[in-house]
């Protein structure tokens, strides 16, 4: 009995590490390559058949927080392609630094962030860095880009 558990604990493991790597890279493909990023923080959302909304919050590398530092908006000028794809459906607008517009947080949280799952105190430090200067922001078709210099963070969501 104890080998079936041991057997069935490590299956449940794989599955559960397997699916977290598949998440890491499937979302981090979303991201600039510019825009150096180390380890996911929180990956979650709600979907359905058809349709979704979540987000994908990764720590910022360092290198790229010291070039953001120095160079401000200017780091963010060739940085409209994800990882992912060069495809119109993957390219991002044109970067701006926050505040984030009030559209964005007329309901509390952008689209895509508030069906994350992510906590409280981290919802609260992304928007606060949102609605104040030193940060900065891009769209795209279904989803928003935040990069939070300042925390380190680099904030993607989607919804549709």
């Amino acid at each position: 009995m104890k080998k079936i558990v041991k057997i069935i604990a490590s299956i449940i493991i794989t599955v559960y590490v397997a699916w977290s790597v598949f998440n890491y890279y499937w979302y981090s493909d979303f991201i600039p390559a510019k825009i150096g990023i180390t380890y996911a923080i929180h990956i979650g959302g709600v979907s359905d058949i058809r349709e979704g909304c979540g987000a994908a919050i990764f720590r910022l590398s360092d290198a790229t927080a010291d070039a953001i530092s120095r160079k401000g908006l200017d780091f963010f000028k060739d940085a409209i392609y994800s990882r992912k794809s060069k495809a119109r459906r993957y390219t991002y607008s044109s970067w701006k630094e926050t505040p984030v517009p009030n559209s964005w947080t007329s309901e509390g949280t952008w689209p895509g962030l508030g069906c994350s799952g992510a906590s409280h105190s981290l919802l609260s430090q992304i928007l606060l860095a949102a609605s104040q200067k030193g940060s900065y922001y891009s769209s795209k078709d279904e989803a928003e880009i935040v990069v939070i210099p300042s925390f380190k963070l680099v904030v993607f969501s989607y919804f549709g």
